[in-house]
C-alpha cells in the first residue's frame, strides 16, 4: 500500500524587502550548499512531446547513491517558485516544494515593506526509510532555509550585507602571500577599498563565489564603479591573485555552457543541450570573461548544487510549464524594460513593443492576425480597449482586463503585441498538443557580463595579456565595434623638410600623444601602419571624444615638440560589425567597417574628424559635440570598394572644449 505524502509549511516575517528575499532564496545554487544538500554528480536532458526533465544523480552523505527526474523550476519573480523531483530508488518517491513571498504590514526604515516568507514542501516516502528521512533531511533543510535568512539579517546589522551566509570554512588560504600580493595590487590600482573588499571576499566567501567571479556583478553588490573593478581584476590576474577564463554563453537560454582557459582555446562553434542548438562564437554577447582565485592562494572546487533555479537565468521574470490543452495565468510585472514571451527549445516568440510603434507592427501583421479565428482584433487594440474600459468617470485606472494568448502547433497566434499594463492578468493557452515551457523574459541582454568585445578594447587588457589571442586561422564575429584611423597630413613633405631622423622622432612622439588620448577615452591601440594609427573602441562616443581631444590639443603638442613643420592630423572613424582574427599573435580587426573607417579617414583634410551621419545623430555624440565649439558639414561620398554612397559628417574643431 503506497505511503501518503507529508506536507510541511513554515511561515515567518523578515525585516527585508521582497526584492532582497527573492535575491537570497532564488540563488538556489548557493542556498543548497549552505543548508547542507548534496552536490549533483551527473546530469542529462530528456525531451519528449509530453515530458521535459533532467536526469540527475547525487550521493547522500557522500555514500548512498540517489537518482531523480527534475522537472523545470517554475516561478514568478519576487512572488514564488517551486520544483518537482521524482526519485528512482531510495527512501523518497517524490518531492514538490518551493517558496511564496508577499509584503507584510511592517514598514522598514527605507520605506519598503517587510516580507512574509512561506516555505512549503510535500514529501512522498517510498518506504519506511523515507518516513525517517523526511524529518532528518527534508524538514531540517526547511528550517535551515529560515535560519539562512536570519543569518543574513545578522550580517546586515554588522554592515556586511554585501556578503552571503556561508558554510563553515573547510578551506585554507595562504594569507601571508595573499596580503603581499594585495599590497602590490593596491600600488597599481590606487584603491585600497577595492583591494580590501577583494581580500574579504577571498577569505570568507564559499567556493562557488570565488570561482568564475563576474566583476560587473560584484561591482553592483560591493557598490563600486564597474570598470575600475574590472581593471583591478586584470591587475590581480597579472599579479597571480586570480586566473582568467572565457565562458561561452548560449544565445537562447543565456547560460554559460562551456569554457576555455585561454582565448586560443575557444572553438568556432558550441552546442547547448538544453536548447538543442549549435551556436557560433560571438564577441559581443556569447563570450564572457570570468576570474577565479589562484590555486596558490586557495584551493577552490567547482561543484553543482542546483541546475535550474531562478538565479541561473535572472533575465526571466516568469517561467511556467503548461501541459497540453491546459492554461496558465500570471500578472504582468511592473518593469521598465521591454519583455518577450518565448517557448523554450522551439524558440517561438511573442515580441512586445511600445505604443508609439504598434501601428506599423499592425500593418505588417494584418494578414497573419486575421488567419487565426481566435483573435478578432490585434492585441495592441485589445490592451488599449482594456485601459479605456478600466477607467472610471473620475479618471484613475483600475485593474485591466485579462489578455489571452494562444499557442498551437503553428506557434503563437500573434507574434507581436503591445506591452501590457503592470498587473494585467495574462492567460497562456496551450493548444499545441504537447507540454511546453514558456518564459517571460527581458528582450535585451543583461549588462552584467564582461564580454570579449568589451575587454579587448581596453588597453590594460592588451598590454597585460598580449598572449590572449585567437587560435591561428580562427575568425570570430563582433556585431558592433568602432574603428578609428589617424594619419599625418603631408607626411612625405614633412620627412623631406625636417629630415628622416627628426621626422622619425616627431612621429614616435605623435604616436605617444595619440595613444594617450585613446587610452584616456577607454579605447586601445590595434596597430600602427607607417605614420597611421588604428584604434578600437567599444562605443562610438569614446572614439569621437578621442578625436576631438586629439584635435583640440594638437597645437599644444606642437608647442612642446617645436618643428619648422608642425604636425597636422587627419582622423576618421566608423561603427559596425567586424571580424576579429589572430594577426602575427595580436588581435586584429577586418571587414567592411574597418574599410569604411580607413576610407573616411582618407577624406579628412586635417584638424578634423570624419564620421558617419548616423554616428553624428546619436544622442551621446550630439551631447558630446555640444561641449566643444565645432563646425559640422554633412556630405555624401562614393568610397572606393564600397557599393553605395555613404552619408558622412565632417567635424572641425574651432576652439578648445568648454566646461560642461
Amino acid at each position: 500500500m503506497p505511503l501518503p505524502a507529508q506536507r510541511h509549511v513554515y511561515e515567518q516575517e523578515y525585516a527585508l524587502s521582497r526584492d532582497k528575499v527573492w535575491e537570497l532564496l532564488s540563488n538556489t545554487e548557493h542556498l543548497n550548499r549552505v543548508i547542507g544538500l548534496f552536490p549533483i554528480r551527473s546530469t542529462s536532458f530528456h525531451f519528449h512531446n509530453t515530458d521535459f526533465f533532467q536526469e540527475l544523480s547525487a550521493k547522500v552523505a557522500g555514500v548512498v547513491p540517489t537518482r531523480w527526474k527534475e522537472h523545470p523550476f517554475q516561478w514568478v519573480k519576487h512572488v514564488r517558485y517551486d520544483v518537482v523531483r521524482e526519485y528512482r530508488g531510495g527512501p523518497l518517491k517524490r518531492f514538490w516544494g518551493g517558496i511564496e513571498l508577499e509584503d507584510a504590514d511592517t514598514v522598514l526604515p527605507d520605506g519598503s515593506r517587510a516580507t512574509k516568507v512561506k516555505l512549503f514542501a510535500e514529501f512522498t516516502p517510498a518506504n519506511v526509510l523515507g518516513l525517517a528521512a523526511i524529518p532528518i533531511v527534508g524538514v531540517s533543510s526547511m528550517r535551515k532555509t529560515l535560519k539562512y535568512l536570519q543569518t543574513y539579517l545578522q550580517l546586515k546589522e554588522h554592515e556586511k550585507d554585501h556578503l552571503l551566509p556561508q558554510q563553515a570554512a573547510s578551506y585554507k588560504v595562504n594569507t601571508e602571500e595573499l596580503d603581499r600580493l594585495l599590497t602590490e595590487l593596491q600600488k597599481v590600482s590606487g584603491d585600497s577599498g577595492m583591494s580590501e573588499r577583494l581580500r574579504e571576499h577571498l577569505l570568507i566567501s564559499g567556493d562557488d563565489q570565488v570561482i568564475d567571479m563576474r566583476p560587473f556583478k560584484l561591482a553592483k553588490s560591493w557598490d563600486m564603479e564597474r570598470e575600475a573593478l574590472l581593471r583591478m581584476f586584470l591587475y590581480a590576474t597579472k599579479l597571480g591573485i586570480t586566473n582568467l577564463s572565457w565562458h561561452l554563453i548560449c544565445p537562447n537560454c543565456r547560460v554559460s555552457k562551456a569554457g576555455a582557459e585561454t582565448m586560443s582555446g575557444l572553438k568556432p562553434q558550441y552546442h547547448c543541450d538544453f536548447c538543442g542548438i549549435n551556436y557560433e562564437v560571438n564577441f559581443d554577447k556569447y563570450v564572457e570573461l570570468c576570474f577565479s582565485v589562484h590555486p596558490n592562494l586557495r584551493r577552490a572546487y567547482k561543484q553543482i548544487f542546483c541546475v535550474g533555479g531562478p538565479s541561473i537565468t535572472p533575465h526571466i521574470h516568469v517561467q511556467l510549464e503548461i501541459a497540453a490543452d491546459e492554461e496558465a495565468v500570471f500578472a504582468f510585472p511592473e518593469v521598465p524594460e521591454l519583455l518577450r514571451l518565448r517557448v523554450l527549445r522551439s524558440n517561438q516568440m511573442v515580441s512586445m513593443v511600445r505604443q508609439q510603434v504598434i501601428s506599423q507592427v499592425k500593418q505588417n501583421n494584418i494578414a497573419y492576425t486575421e488567419s487565426h479565428e481566435s483573435w478578432r482584433e490585434h492585441p495592441a487594440d485589445l490592451a488599449s480597449r482594456q485601459v479605456a474600459a478600466a477607467r472610471t468617470d473620475d479618471g484613475p485606472v483600475q485593474s485591466p482586463l485579462q489578455m489571452e494568448l494562444l499557442y498551437d502547433e503553428h506557434g503563437w497566434a500573434i507574434p507581436t503585441i503591445k506591452q501590457p499594463l503592470p498587473g494585467t492578468p495574462i492567460k497562456l493557452i496551450n493548444r499545441s498538443g504537447q507540454n511546453v515551457i514558456v518564459a517571460l523574459e527581458k528582450a535585451d541582454w543583461e549588462d552584467t557580463t564582461v564580454t570579449a568585445s568589451k575587454v579587448t578594447t581596453m588597453h590594460e587588457f592588451r598590454s597585460m595579456f598580449s598572449s590572449e589571442v585567437l587560435a591561428p586561422g580562427q575568425q570570430v564575429g563582433i556585431e558592433n565595434v568602432t574603428i578609428l584611423f589617424s594619419d599625418l597630413l603631408g607626411s612625405t613633405a614633412f620627412y623631406e623638410q625636417v629630415g628622416d631622423a627628426h621626422a622619425y622622432g616627431q612621429v614616435r612622439d605623435h604616436f605617444d600623444f595619440l595613444i594617450s588620448w585613446v587610452n584616456e577615452n577607454k579605447g586601445t591601440l590595434v596597430k600602427t601602419i607607417g605614420d597611421a594609427v588604428m584604434a578600437v573602441f567599444e562605443y562610438p562616443e569614446n572614439a569621437v571624444k578621442t578625436a576631438l581631444d586629439v584635435q583640440t590639443h594638437v597645437d599644444e603638442f606642437n608647442r612642446k615638440h617645436p618643428s619648422e613643420t608642425p604636425i597636422i592630423i587627419k582622423m576618421g572613424l566608423y561603427q559596425g560589425p567586424a571580424i576579429v582574427v589572430n594577426s602575427n599573435q595580436l588581435l586584429d580587426y577586418f571587414g567592411r567597417t574597418v574599410n569604411l573607417a580607413a576610407r573616411t579617414q582618407g577624406l579628412s583634410v586635417g584638424r578634423d574628424v570624419v564620421i558617419s551621419k548616423e554616428c553624428s545623430e546619436r544622442p551621446g555624440v550630439q551631447a558630446l559635440l555640444s561641449s566643444y565649439q565645432v563646425q559640422m558639414e554633412q556630405f555624401e561620398q562614393k568610397l572606393k570598394g564600397i557599393d553605395e554612397v555613404i552619408q558622412l559628417t565632417r567635424v572641425q574643431i574651432k576652439a578648445k572644449a568648454v566646461e560642461v
